[in-house]
């Protein structure tokens, strides 16, 4: 049964002030009516939560692919369980996505994307070289990218970086992943990261510096 209180809670999250503040006097409505109101503003708050998804979707720049579930183990479906419930508005968590071409890699980020969005955060998705380019460039697509709650960082390695381009990478990486969650998707095993770049310290100081706090994700 809806209360009084609750009525006003939600007026005051619709921005309805003088029912929130009780200048509009429902304590003398029926049991029904407050119902009916609280119906009301329940589907009103519903509403617009889901037009800001659709557009913080739309801002995102997630590619419209969908994760198969089908065929991926119990360990996987356990994390992402976990992760469906995790409030990436107010939360960090990153993640290490790992697996050869055609494994679903990108669709398992999309997932991840999609479930920050339902939280009301903001994501924004870019591949590797679109993300050095929007630091070199210091663009509105890097000031979105500052925005993000959630960043998701696709084609990592795919290619060998140069040296300056590592150097980037590994600034932005320990920037951003202070106060953002950041998905990080390559088909590198981590264990050949050491590898990339005439940098191999600083090559495996990135990844040491992305696992210490991030879920690992391994696709077959």
């Amino acid at each position: 049964m809806a209360t009084v209180t609750e009525i006003r809670d939600m007026a005051r999250t619709l921005g309805l002030w003088n029912t929130a503040k009780g200048r509009i006097d429902i304590t003398d409505e029926t049991v029904s009516n407050l119902d009916y109101i609280a119906g009301i503003f329940r589907t009103e708050i519903e509403m617009r939560r889901a037009k800001k998804e659709i557009t913080l979707r739309k801002e995102s720049r997630l590619p419209d692919k969908i994760f198969d579930k089908s065929k991926i183990t119990q360990g996987l479906i356990w994390q992402l369980q976990k992760t469906e419930q995790f409030d990436f508005k107010n939360e960090i968590q990153s993640f290490v996505i790992v697996g050869a071409c055609s494994t679903g890699k990108t669709s398992l980020a999309c997932e991840l994307g999609a479930y920050a969005l339902s939280k009301g955060a903001k994501v924004q998705y870019a591949a590797l070289e679109d993300m050095l380019l929007a630091i070199r460039n210091q663009n509105a697509r890097w000031g979105r990218i500052l925005k993000a709650d959630m960043i998701i960082i696709d084609d990592v390695f795919y290619i060998t970086p140069t040296d300056e381009e590592l150097i980037v990478f590994y600034k932005a990486v320990t920037f951003l992943s202070e106060t953002r969650s950041l998905v990080i998707v390559t088909n590198r095993p981590l264990s050949k990261w050491s590898g990339m770049g005439a940098d191999k310290h600083l090559a495996e100081t990135l990844r040491k510096r992305l696992m210490a706090n991030a879920q690992l994700m391994h696709l077959k």
